[in-house]
């Protein structure tokens, strides 16, 4: 079986990624540290504060406490700039049975330490983000005023190739009329504490356990949202603000329509070839419908598949891929073999992208992500080579006539 993502360890590693004062310690085997290091590589390969236990063949015997402890030790000496150390159980531990609570309980550190159980073998990359989501309640304090119209923001990941540029575009449309309180994409141990002070929790896909959990004990209630792509997708956004917060976007969502306008002017003759494109889109549940809503929406393509990876392989792709033939793929870097295969663009917009990087201040945001979007698309297109058993195949060799199936 080829997975479109990864476990539930990648998923929580993906979750704490952005807590810059805080490290990652994998309680586990060597190669899970490889792997996820390398997914985000393309995306953050800056300022990683992750480290592992790296437990051996005769850890698996004997138990991998001992290890662990050592890291613990090590990882103090190593990250002291760190005031919080996640430890991310993965298989091989939860297998054997350390109790990796009870040596946190045990173990002399100036660190709060965190456990986060995640074996890949009890669940899927979206278990992995929402138990280390969680592991965050012990950190939060009860706030001591409310702050208001103020957002958090949970399910954007710190290794999303655009991530920084859309919570740029987003806080550019709040503007002075809405704040993001905190981002768990890139925060602090001090924000994460004063989560509770905001208004709302906005959910992307991810983090609605959490935000049950905090309306509960303190009072915050949270909306589910789409990702906010292309025009509509952020006025879409803006109202679900406008009708929880009590503020008002009128003049942002006016300066969406007529930055949609001055788009379809210069791209009309690209977006009339769209009208009814088949596309099939596989991305995690922070970013699937948002994408899915764009594409249909906004651009008129005809979606004929919409996967969320977590559940769904590469081989079940590929098989789809076949019974319904689109001629536009989107999703991440592990559809690039079957895209280059099949002689189809790729749009690539979600994690892992280790085939691409992004050192420009592009989002696929509001207008600007719509007019980036398209470019992207409408290039993946113009530089696809002709199908040599196609319609036209024998102009290669000169032959004028055009041969029909």
């Amino acid at each position: 079986m080829k997975p479109l993502s990864s476990c539930a360890l990648f998923g929580a590693v993906r979750a704490l990624g952005g807590i810059r004062d805080a490290l990652i310690l994998q309680h586990s085997v060597v190669g899970c540290q490889w792997g996820s290091l390398a997914f985000r590589y393309a995306g953050k390969p800056y300022n990683v504060r992750q480290a592992s236990s790296v437990i051996y063949n005769e850890d698996v015997v004997n138990g991998g406490e001992k290890v662990l402890r050592k890291a613990l030790q090590e990882a103090e000496q190593v990250f002291p700039q760190c005031g919080a150390v996640f430890v991310v159980s993965g298989c091989v531990p939860n297998m054997i049975g350390d109790d990796v609570e009870g040596v946190l309980a045990d173990c002399e550190s100036r660190q709060r330490l965190l456990s986060v159980k995640a074996p890949g073998y009890a669940g899927s990359i979206d278990s992995g983000v929402e138990a280390a989501y969680l592991s965050l309640l012990p950190l939060l304090q009860k706030p001591v005023q409310r702050l208001f119209a103020s957002i958090n923001i949970l399910g954007v990941m710190n290794d999303d190739c655009y991530a920084d540029n859309d919570l740029i575009e987003l806080k550019k449309f709040l503007g002075s009329k809405v704040t993001v309180n905190c981002t768990l994409q890139d925060c602090s141990l001090a924000e994460i504490a004063a989560l509770p002070q905001a208004q709302l929790n906005v959910c992307f896909g991810y983090g609605e356990a959490l935000a049950k959990k905090m309306q509960e004990r303190f009072g915050v209630p949270y909306i589910k949202c789409a990702y906010p792509y292309g025009v509509a997708g952020m006025q879409g956004f803006l109202r679900q603000l406008e009708q929880e917060l009590a503020v008002d976007f009128t003049e942002e969502l006016a300066e969406l329509e007529a930055a949609a306008q001055r788009l379809a002017y210069r791209c009309a003759d690209y977006l009339t070839n769209f009208y009814q494109l088949p596309v099939a889109v596989a991305a995690d549940k922070a970013h699937l419908a948002g994408m899915q809503n764009f594409l249909t929406d906004e651009l008129g393509m005809r979606v004929l598949l919409a996967e969320d990876t977590a559940s769904f392989t590469l081989d079940e792709m590929e098989q789809a891929v076949d019974e319904k033939k689109p001629v536009l793929l989107c999703g991440s870097s592990f559809l690039r073999a079957l895209a280059e295969e099949k002689q189809l663009p790729l749009l690539r917009f979600v994690y892992p992208l280790f085939d691409q990087i992004c050192l420009t201040e592009n989002t696929l945001l509001g207008a600007r992500g719509a007019a980036f979007i398209i470019e992207q698309l409408v290039n993946g297109a113009l530089q696809q080579n002709y199908k040599p058993d196609g319609l036209y195949s024998g102009l290669r060799e000169g032959i004028c006539e055009v041969r029909h199936a």
